[in-house]
């Protein structure tokens, strides 16, 4: 059967191709020119672009190539007789006819490739274009001799270039530092809107004195002049509005905005001032308000205010603020845009903790929670779940209620290892009563039937709150914090030293009460201890402990000199004394205190050998003090009372024993080996639990299945291994946390334990602005709004909501 005609059959350069075959509409034929490579191409039946394509690209190009560069003498070409401007001239010319003519055809030949390009009525746009498609090294110098820089060289090589003068008229804009006009021959200076630029001699378009096109050319030939432009036009507007003249003033002319700026700013800011701050969209000026709003926590009716409406005007040259409509309208769209962006990100995570709080103010409660996880990289990330407002008389119930409400609606209830909570008395009875714990009595279990319960109720609707609830993790700064405001305390009160202390304290007391309260006797303080002295926060004992050694740190005459400027009872040599040493004593547990306060490089597993390395340098001082061996006794009792749930916890062990700083070396000898045992089942439950996730979902085979016989991978053979990898790991010497990467499984089990984090101090940043609380009635916010702009904030570093 004969094949129907094409294209292809009536095309000029088909002797380039040989057809192939046919394939439904299309066609496919075989170059000529790439031989002895194999090369088919595919083109429409009717239509042979591709292979135009193919011969423009692979082939005439190159045959030019070669012809000129067997040629032994190319045939030379000139320019044509014309003055030209441009410099694409450079490479390409004409011939010359027998009769020593120039042939100016309106064809240019490329002195590269000797291809003609069409170029009619010096018009020098396909030249160029054909530079940047088939010689792009060529077009790239071109580039750097465009007309503004010959045009510099031209200026710089005249030796008195002529003279640019300013219009007649009052001229408000600084852009005219750098363009004027010329005079003729009379001194007359010919204002004809066409101005010259005193860079690079070029003439502007500007009509009626509309100085756009000037800008325009700074712009986009003299960057680094137009952004001194900027600085400068930044400047003038202050100047501006500060030297406006009243209405009483002598004139309604003043000094000129180029008379006012012939010296630049010394600010250095604002030398690295972004020079597109002027010609923001008005969807970026929102974006950028917005994000004022959110970030720093301000209160929607800053968007109403007067003044700040003016400003952002000002700035923006008349583009308008949103109404708070509007901004309520962006931060529900925002709000949306986070909450998506981090269920992602925790669907792909596999372990994770919570941390928890709940704060009054204004009678009002509001219940704050945080999740925080570890990357493979063991960087900790960190988010805000909620802020929501409860009841001001809540209850353990409410508690619990709320917490599974915010776990299920990120879908973290099977993820989450612990949830960390202060010693509230509502947190500790509600994980009391309602935890799932391993710990929880197993001897009086029976089953039940589901329909029962569910129909009948029986088990109560605490049967399903307790069935989610996570393990409980008290936070361990706290408890540290109580052990030395209370028990130590307590210690120190109770005493032979308790009058000497009461009294000593009591005069610190009053040196901090006078700073807080006058703003003479801080400067006085200042001027005399040469610093700022601290006023400790209420119920925390480290910046109380801070605020006497910064005292204690001053000598003996500064001290009577302070007392004696503030009016207060100066220290006795027994109350320094004992202060002094108390400073020294207790110094390790300010230390321990802030290392548990840490968030982003702090472990569950920092926590056991804080506390015994604690409890060591206790004892030691202990030996050394006249004063306080007691009180150091009573203490380290304290540590083991209040701690011993974290010296018992497996968790806590095994988070301590993953730890490249650690291992076991912290453990006494008799219990290493159990530990050990303990780390390598450890390693081969979470192997086990990598694999079953790979597989999951996945058809098995029934090889596979069984573990039997010689070639299978039964678990004697993962446990060998991970013996193996746990052994290695604990006869290492390298404390960075980057050598777990050598031990995959080991590293495992320090990401489930070590997710969890032994303080809730992030949750409470959560509510805090600085050092500022945060509160929605002093920003006129709604529960919700206050709500939606905190979590806004706090997730700012781990999602896009905010541009």
């Amino acid at each position: 059967m004969e094949r129907s005609r094409t294209a292809f059959d009536h095309w000029m350069h088909k002797h380039y191709f040989t057809f192939r075959d046919t394939r439904g509409r299309n066609i496919t034929v075989q170059c000529n020119l790439c031989l002895p490579k194999i090369n088919i191409l595919s083109t429409a039946r009717d239509s042979t672009s591709n292979l135009k394509k193919h011969l423009e690209c692979h082939s005439p190009c190159q045959m030019r190539k070669r012809q000129h560069s067997e040629m032994s003498e190319p045939e030379p070409l000139f320019l044509p007789p014309k003055r030209l401007k441009s410099v694409v001239w450079e490479y390409f010319g004409y011939l010359k006819d027998p009769g020593g003519t120039i042939l100016v055809d309106g064809y240019p030949v490329c002195r590269m490739c000797r291809k003609k390009v069409s170029a009619r009525a010096g018009n020098t746009s396909n030249m160029m274009h054909h530079l940047r498609d088939h010689h792009p090294k060529e077009f790239a110098k071109l580039n750097c001799h465009s007309p503004c820089q010959m045009r510099k060289r031209q200026h710089s090589e005249m030796s008195e270039p002529e003279p640019l003068f300013l219009p007649p008229k009052r001229l408000k804009s600084v852009v005219w530092e750098y363009f004027g006009y010329l005079k003729d021959p009379g001194g007359t200076i010919l204002v004809d809107g066409y101005p010259v630029c005193r860079t690079c001699r070029k003439k502007v378009s500007a009509p009626g004195g509309n100085t756009s096109n000037m800008m325009h050319h700074l712009r986009d030939h003299h960057p680094k002049e137009f952004a001194k432009l900027n600085r400068k036009h930044s400047v003038a507007c202050r100047k501006r509005i500060r030297d406006a003249p009243s209405s009483d003033g002598p004139s309604n002319y003043g000094p000129s905005i180029l008379e006012n700026q012939t010296e630049e700013s010394s600010d250095t800011k604002d030398a690295k001032a972004d020079p597109t701050i002027y010609y923001q969209t008005q969807s970026r000026l929102n974006a950028l308000v917005f994000n004022f709003i959110v970030e720093d926590v301000q209160p929607i009716s800053i968007l109403e205010q007067p003044g700040f409406r003016k400003l952002i005007e000002a700035l923006s040259r008349g583009k308008k603020v949103m109404n708070r409509s509007a901004f309520v309208t962006r931060l529900d769209v925002a709000f949306d845009k986070m909450k998506g962006e981090l269920k992602a990100k925790l669907d792909k995570v596999q372990t994770l903790c919570t941390t928890a709080d709940i704060w009054s103010v204004q009678d009002r409660s509001y219940f704050g929670m945080t999740c925080h996880w570890l990357e493979d990289n063991l960087e900790r990330k960190s988010a805000a779940l909620a802020c929501t407002r409860i009841p001001i008389s809540y209850t353990c119930e409410t508690i619990i209620a709320k917490i599974q409400e915010i776990h299920s609606s990120f879908n973290i209830e099977s993820k989450v290892q612990a949830t960390v909570t202060d010693n509230g008395n509502n947190f500790v009875k509600a994980f009391k009563e309602f935890s799932s714990e391993d710990d929880q009595e197993v001897e009086d279990s029976r089953f039940e039937d589901l329909g029962s319960i569910l129909c009948d109720g029986e088990m109560g609707g605490d049967f399903f709150l307790s069935y989610f609830l996570p393990p409980h993790q008290r936070c361990a700064a706290q408890t540290l914090n109580l052990i030395a405001s209370k028990d130590l305390a307590d210690a120190v009160s109770k005493g032979p030293t308790g009058k000497l202390h009461s009294s000593a304290t009591a005069k610190c007391a009053a040196i901090w009460h006078k700073s807080h309260s006058s703003v003479e006797a801080a400067e006085a303080m200042e001027s005399i201890a040469k610093m700022t002295i601290t006023v400790p926060c209420l119920n925390k004992w480290s910046s109380e402990y801070y605020a006497v050694n910064k005292l204690m740190s001053l000598t003996d005459s500064q001290l009577n000199e302070l007392t004696e400027a503030l009016g207060v009872t100066g220290f006795t040599p027994d109350e320094t004394a004992y202060l002094t040493e108390y400073t020294d004593v207790f110094k390790p547990v300010a230390f321990a205190l802030d290392l548990l306060h840490g968030e982003e490089k702090c472990f569950l597993g920092i926590v056991i050998p804080t506390l015994l390395t604690l409890k060591r340098k206790l004892e030691e001082k202990a030996a050394n003090t006249r004063l306080f061996s007691k009180v150091i006794e009573n203490t380290v009792e304290a540590i083991d009372s209040r701690f011993k749930q974290v010296f018992d916890s497996s968790d806590a062990r095994l988070a301590t024993a993953t730890m490249p700083q650690f291992r076991l070396w912290w453990l006494p000898e008799d219990e290493r080996e159990a530990l050990r045992a303990q780390l390598i089942t450890e390693v081969v439950q979470v192997d086990q639990g990598t694999e079953e996730t790979e597989t999951n979902g996945g058809s098995v085979h029934e090889d596979e299945f069984f573990s039997y016989g010689p070639g299978s991978s039964g678990n004697k053979s993962g446990k060998r291994e991970a013996a193996e990898e746990v052994w290695l790991y604990l006869q290492g010497t390298n404390k960075d946390l980057k050598c777990l990467n050598e031990f995959p499984g080991v590293k495992k089990v320090f990401i489930k334990f070590n997710t969890t984090l032994p303080s809730s101090v992030p949750v409470q940043h959560l509510f805090s602005n600085g050092a500022n609380a945060v509160t929605p009635k002093g920003h006129h916010l709604s529960d919700e709004q206050f709500e939606r702009v905190l979590l806004l904030r706090y997730n700012s570093k781990i999602t896009t909501a905010l541009e």
